[in-house]
């Protein structure tokens, strides 16, 4: 076993080489975080075993996770999710939790996960990756009308309702009225929160204008103590860390203004996607277990299906209640985002494995199907919306 200061000089390597890569090999086209995922696997304890999940890191693990949220939360336009596009977002997650249950239970009695899963299976299903899609409007230039507010609606409804339901399934059965009791404390807290951010929010935005760009970078900070923070209150009342930070992403965003959102959005950028966000992936890579896998060889089988079922229940719902709102490709392209999946699969497979709920490959071939859904669909997604452009 390799001492302390190898493993986190391997770890730093390996998130170095994830953003050098696909500029030393541009023909290379992998997601960033299907390629931190793959090198966590080479050099975790399961491949080269240069590095271990040790505490240290897991601890950078989990607040890469919540940044990475957070800066979901952060792109979250309010205009975005309200009114008809929130409604047809609810509507297609409804739909999808139907598709979800069907599908869990159609895996299940073909043997491909066992009965005392079939719940966590249906939960992962059903999510969709906010934190990898979302940055995607960014880099894709003009959409079709109400493509982008679509996709922010029903990501976010994507991302929310599982976790609020993962809270349940994790809880115990006698006690999941008070976790619902939990929930709804914590859901105050937040519209209490989000209130004040509102109401002072002219102090909040003299404050940055004040301090953004001084050497402390003391806005940042604040934005990391109230992550922190949020994480914390979630762990106490069980809740997913993913719901913690999304709120906290918003309530950034509804705390600052147009002319300061950028400057802290590219702050958060820089520790984020530059550090925090890569010692999630990388280390999620590493929880995994491919040998286990080719123990038992026709689990691989299942990675393709998982795929395929994670499109058809979140990308078929979304697909027939926007046919009155976006032309036929554009509608494609939003299924194949919408069934993109990825960070909250993670979380559900290793919470799984923990409570021996899913076997070592099983976790895996879950996680593995979600990592085929980001180097396959988001592709596909953007190939639809270009001949939608063309006359």
């Amino acid at each position: 076993m390799q001492d302390h200061e190898t493993q986190i000089a391997t770890l730093f390597v390996a998130v170095a080489l994830a953003a050098w890569l696909p500029s030393l090999l541009p023909w290379l086209a992998l997601p960033a975080a299907v390629l931190e995922l793959l090198l966590g696997i080479v050099i975790g304890p399961h491949g080269l075993q240069l590095d271990s999940n040790g505490p240290v890191i897991s601890l950078f693990s989990t607040l890469g996770m919540a940044v990475l949220f957070m800066r979901a939360g952060f792109e979250v336009e309010p205009e975005m999710v309200r009114g008809r596009s929130l409604r047809l977002a609810v509507a297609g997650w409804l739909g999808s939790a139907g598709l979800a249950i069907g599908a869990a239970g159609l895996l299940v009695l073909l043997g491909a996960f066992p009965a005392p899963g079939w719940s966590w299976l249906a939960l992962a299903l059903s999510t969709t990756a906010m934190g990898v899609v979302q940055p995607l409007l960014r880099d894709r230039g003009v959409l079709p009308a109400g493509y982008a507010q679509a996709l922010v609606s029903s990501a976010g409804v994507g991302e929310v309702l599982p976790t609020i339901l993962l809270s349940l399934v994790v809880a115990r059965a006698d006690r999941i009225a008070n976790q619902v009791l939990m929930i709804l404390a914590f859901s105050g807290l937040c519209a209490l929160l989000l209130w004040l951010a509102i109401r002072h929010r002219h102090r909040w935005e003299a404050f940055v204008e004040r301090t953004m760009h001084d050497s402390a970078q003391l806005p940042i900070r604040l934005a990391m103590g109230l992550l922190v923070l949020m994480v914390v209150i979630g762990n106490l009342v069980q809740i997913n860390l993913v719901l913690g930070a999304l709120v906290t992403g918003v309530l950034l965003r509804y705390g600052t203004n147009a002319s300061h959102r950028q400057a802290l959005a590219d702050r958060l950028d820089g520790l984020g996607s530059g550090f925090l966000i890569p010692l999630f992936f990388i280390n999620s890579g590493m929880r995994l277990n491919f040998t286990a896998l080719a123990e038992q060889p026709l689990t691989i089988l299942w990675i393709p299906v998982v795929a395929l079922a994670m499109l058809l229940v979140r990308g078929a719902p979304i697909w027939w209640l926007q046919r009155f709102s976006l032309p036929p490709r554009a509608r494609l392209a939003l299924a194949l985002d919408c069934g993109t999946q990825l960070p909250l699969v993670v979380a559900i497979a290793m919470l799984a494995l923990q409570r021996a709920v899913l076997s070592a490959s099983q976790a895996t071939a879950l996680v593995a199907g979600a990592t085929v859904t980001v180097m396959l669909f988001p592709a596909l997604a953007a190939r639809q919306l270009r001949s939608s452009e063309q006359p």
